[in-house]
């Protein structure tokens, strides 16, 4: 071969060697944007914070990209989409005349040749910033957002303000363009509940959070939104003193039923004074006192039964006492709560912690029958069994599993009534006085 030959084919190779480096700057370059964009958009601002507060580098930079996402996403698809033309339009001036001459001499394609050699390259380098140019970028950026927007952040603030006057133009074109559709973005919690929930579940499947903390974390949420008059002791339930009755006959109650609080009301229980501590009234007699409720009766809490759980607990703050009476608008006592409800309802039923002798309000007999107590919230034995007696239309007319027999037959019922409701059979097993105490669930057979 001669020496020109020689060096036509050297500066042919090294031509075609330049435009594939060119090619592949370009096809990374694609990449780039699309590491960007996935890492800045789906990072969160508040793991972004907490690493600027760190000492991350790039963590301020990408703050102020995040919110600014309308310059920030019209910057990066300036980037892709310049990018995506000169790759094509250079892909196909550089190698389809390179490849032309090996379809000239087939049959039927070669009057084509310079068409066919076209599309061929089109497609390889489609393909090629597909996968190496959008595919791998977005998975390394949806995989560990907060760290891609930290590391691209820099470089992006630099590209960013070179192509601020472009940037701005389609970002005012953008911005109108959806305020006349009515899409206008308006301001919304970075974080909200429903995301929350979600999290504690993905960090549950995954098992970083155990799923008691799991449950413990809901309830939480459920304190702020349930109602005190669904954690209550109702009225029938509150074991009170009355201060006019003899002593002896007050500390025959306490001696009876061994609580470390009660109630204490003059004549009736709507007049209700304050709280007895049995622990002060024994440190109170053994110091030589005489035994006198009313010398070391404490304050109660007084609150409405429309305030919150979590409403309650605030109150609880600052209360000499951790028992409260709940009073309706008409300033009678409709029920009594204390700081051991409220923790029951964050960490379950606590029914038989010092009182082993208490039995649980839900016994499962068989597969299909549970011996229920009256009193048990239905949204208790929706958890339990997975049997939902909640109605929406007779939402709020009643709480327990006894408000919704009551409900259910319109009358006050008698042992051995059978109520039927959606493929199930409540029966009453026992009554005290007119009130349900127990109740056979079973579903039926098919």
């Amino acid at each position: 071969m001669s020496q020109e030959k020689l060096i036509v084919l050297f500066y042919s190779c090294m031509s075609l060697f330049i435009d594939l480096i060119i090619i592949t700057l370009l096809i990374f370059a694609n990449g780039f944007f699309s590491l960007a964009e996935f890492g800045l958009v789906s990072a969160r601002k508040v793991k972004l914070r907490q690493m600027a507060s760190d000492g991350i580098p790039g963590a301020d930079a990408a703050i102020r990209l995040a919110e600014d996402q309308t310059g920030l996403l019209s910057t990066i698809q300036i980037g892709i989409t310049l990018i995506g033309i000169c790759t094509g339009a250079y892909g196909g001036a550089a190698f389809a005349q390179e490849l032309a001459p090996y379809f000239s001499g087939i049959p039927i394609i070669g009057a084509y040749s310079d068409l066919v050699s076209l599309v061929i390259i089109v497609l390889v380098i489609t393909y090629f910033s597909i996968v190496i140019g959008e595919l791998v970028p977005k998975r390394i950026g949806l995989s560990r957002p907060e760290h891609t927007a930290c590391t691209v952040a820099p470089l992006m603030v630099l590209i960013t303000r070179i192509s601020t006057p472009v940037s701005y133009l389609t970002s005012g074109l953008t911005n109108f363009i959806m305020s006349v559709l009515g899409q206008n973005r308006e301001d919304s919690p970075e974080v909200i509940e429903e995301e929350i929930h979600m999290l504690l579940e993905e960090g549950t499947e995954a098992g970083i959070i155990d799923k008691a903390e799991q449950k413990i974390l809901e309830s939480v949420f459920e304190l702020s939104e349930s109602s005190i008059v669904d954690l209550m002791v109702p009225r029938p339930d509150i074991v009170a003193l009355n201060i006019e009755d003899p002593i002896e006959d007050n500390r025959k109650i306490m001696q009876e039923t061994g609580h470390t609080r009660y109630p204490v009301y003059r004549g009736n229980l709507d007049t209700v004074i304050g709280v007895l501590s049995v622990r002060d009234l024994w440190a109170h007699i053994s110091a030589g006192h005489p035994e006198e409720i009313s010398a070391v009766m404490q304050e109660i809490v007084v609150v409405p039964k429309q305030i919150t759980a979590l409403e309650l607990l605030r109150r609880f703050r600052t209360a000499t006492s951790p028992l409260g009476v709940i009073i309706d608008e008409y300033g009678s006592v409709v029920g009594m709560i204390t700081l051991h409800d409220l923790l029951e309802a964050l960490v379950g039923d606590l029914s038989r912690v010092d009182h082993e002798e208490e039995k649980p309000r839900i016994v499962r007999r068989t597969d299909d029958s549970w011996l229920v107590d009256g009193k048990t919230p239905i949204d208790e034995l929706h958890e339990d069994t997975g049997i939902d007696c909640s109605d929406q239309e007779n939402k709020g007319q009643y709480r327990t599993l006894a408000g919704f027999i009551l409900n259910e037959s319109g009358e006050i019922p008698r042992e051995g009534d059978i109520i039927p409701w959606n493929g199930l059979q409540f029966r009453v097993v026992s009554m005290d006085g007119h009130r349900i105490d127990k109740i056979l669930l079973t579903k039926k057979k098919e």
